[in-house]
């Protein structure tokens, strides 16, 4: 494509997701107005270590991301990919794709590093796993204090049985890929060919181009087989995921005592994880509404008064939503799929 037309895509581009992002903010003006009166009812201490917190989570996360590329091959900076992280969650905020624009994003701007696009599409992967593994453990300390403290609702369980599944299969696609690449290479094929055929029937093109099963299944090959060589930064892109979850909880105990309500352990970890776990799978954006519903149920099911919880969650909530996008505009012009041009000048790769 022409460099020029090429420049004038991305920069149209950048200005749809900037307008796409403030039309989202506005839309949503009443609940950032809640969030700043809910906030000031608390001790401003307390509220300002949350928030820094929650900041820290996403420069542990862009950690993950980083050992995560690392064990596909994909060199990248810490720095950066801060930035990239942020910027993913307003692309994924105002395109939701179940997390593939945000994935589209990384690979995007590996590419324009001259570094493998494939390798970052493999590197999400891994840090997905890495990090639905690190909040597994989470999840069955919350499971189990609700088990033994208190009724362990069918909703919750089956949530959880939804999770695993889907984790399990992100972590076959990697097996697969390492194992039995011939197999994972029909499977492909034929899911593409049953897209192409259902698109067929209601007269549209296929979504994937033509031979995308093989190339797929040989670009998750490389990268399993790569990510296999490096167990230690398989081991470091976990720990990085598990240290989220604990700054995460960190964050949501300043929130509790902001408002004067002590929690234990148990109780934290128990609230913290099924708020999580529904935002996981639910198919409601972000989980609004799904999320603070079923952590304010499981905090006064375990004793916290209804009215606290419901503050301290909305809190939590608030600040996990509005932090990162409000931070993710600014990091948008920094991200090398906004600058065109320069991330190829920059190239380390031939």
């Amino acid at each position: 494509m022409d460099p020029r037309r090429l420049f004038s895509l991305r920069r149209s581009l950048f200005w749809l997701v900037i307008a796409a992002a403030l039309w989202l903010v506005v839309s949503r003006f009443t609940e950032a107005e809640k969030l700043a009166s809910t906030l000031a009812q608390g001790q401003w201490l307390w509220v300002l270590l949350a928030a820094a917190a929650e900041a820290g989570g996403y420069a542990l996360l862009a950690l993950v991301f980083q050992a995560s590329f690392a064990a596909t091959g994909v060199r990248s900076r810490w720095g950066h990919l801060v930035l990239v992280t942020l910027a993913a969650v307003v692309v994924n905020s105002v395109a939701p794709s179940g997390g593939a624009a945000g994935v589209a994003l990384y690979a995007d701007d590996a590419a324009r590093e001259r570094e493998s696009a494939a390798g970052a599409v493999a590197g999400t992967l891994v840090a997905s796993v890495a990090d639905f593994t690190a909040f597994g453990l989470v999840l069955v300390l919350g499971l189990a204090y609700l088990f033994l403290y208190h009724d362990l609702r069918l909703y919750e369980v089956g949530a959880a049985a939804a999770l695993l599944l889907f984790t399990g299969g992100q972590a076959l696609l990697l097996f697969g890929g390492l194992t039995r690449p011939s197999l994972l290479a029909r499977s492909l094929t034929a899911l593409e060919h049953l897209l192409s055929r259902a698109s067929r029937l209601v007269r549209r093109g296929s979504p994937l181009p033509d031979g995308w099963g093989v190339r797929a299944a040989g670009e998750l090959t490389q990268a399993a087989r790569a990510a296999w060589t490096h167990p230690r930064r398989l081991g470091e892109a976990a720990l990085a995921a598990l240290a989220v979850h604990v700054v995460d909880l960190g964050s949501l105990f300043c929130l509790f005592r902001a408002f004067h309500q002590p929690v234990s352990f148990g109780v934290l970890v128990a609230g913290y994880a099924i708020g999580t776990l529904f935002l996981n799978v639910s198919p409601i954006p972000q989980g609004i509404g799904v999320v603070e519903g079923t952590m304010t149920l499981v905090f006064v099911s375990l004793g916290v008064p209804t009215s606290v919880a419901l503050v301290a969650t909305l809190a939590f909530r608030g600040l996990g939503v509005w932090l990162p996008l409000l931070a993710g505009l600014f990091a948008l012009r920094h991200v090398r799929t906004f600058r065109p041009g320069e991330g190829r000048r920059r190239g380390r790769r031939p």
